[in-house]
């Protein structure tokens, strides 16, 4: 028990080969949130997205502060995600005052991003839930897609289902990034353990 508690929170082996489907992963984790963004960028510029509240979002300082921080913040989290598949993401950067040139422990971005996507999935089940019922005629309330025609619906679609699958792409970065971080100790003695 203990030696599987010490490679837990062992440092973890650094400057191996990604895994080509890791890789992609974190691309993905970058790439997939991006539709979003534009059709948030587009509605806020004043391009007709069809969506009936964007006057609202537009008028308001503190709507349009909201909506631009959920970009970048959505920028941020694809960035940072690279860091899986990059040698950044195993020892900070050699630029920084004190710190440079230090390993990562492998359990401090696999905790963060872990914490990340199960935040992610509980407001994406609770607003899913919502907007489902609401579409079934279930209850009352809002829905993004209010007044839209087909075009604007497919539009929609198109952005933000990527955004949909963004959790996904995450969890096999974190995934790809535990195991090849993995100290070559630990992953002899679980083979040793499975045979």
């Amino acid at each position: 028990m203990r030696s599987g508690t010490a490679s837990l929170f062992s440092l973890g082996a650094v400057d191996r080969s990604v895994q080509p489907w890791a890789r992609t992963a974190t691309w993905l984790c970058l790439l997939l949130p991006l539709p979003s963004v534009l059709w948030r960028v587009l509605m806020l510029s004043g391009v007709d997205v069809g969506f009936a509240d964007a006057p609202l979002f537009r008028g308001s300082a503190e709507a349009v502060r909201y909506v631009i921080g959920l970009d970048l913040v959505e920028i941020i989290v694809g960035l940072a995600c690279l860091g899986l598949a990059m040698r950044w993401g195993e020892r900070v950067p050699g630029f920084v005052p004190g710190a440079g040139g230090r390993v990562i422990p492998r359990w401090l971005p696999t905790a963060i991003g872990t914490a990340g996507v199960l935040t992610m999935l509980a407001i994406w089940a609770s607003l899913i839930v919502s907007l489902a019922t609401t579409w079934l005629g279930l209850r009352t309330g809002w829905t993004p897609d209010r007044g839209m025609g087909a075009g604007d619906r497919a539009l929609l679609l198109v952005c933000y289902v990527p955004f949909l699958l963004w959790p996904l792409a995450i969890i096999a970065a974190l995934i790809g990034y535990w195991r090849r971080r993995t100290p070559l100790d630990a992953r002899a003695t679980s083979a040793t353990r499975a045979a």
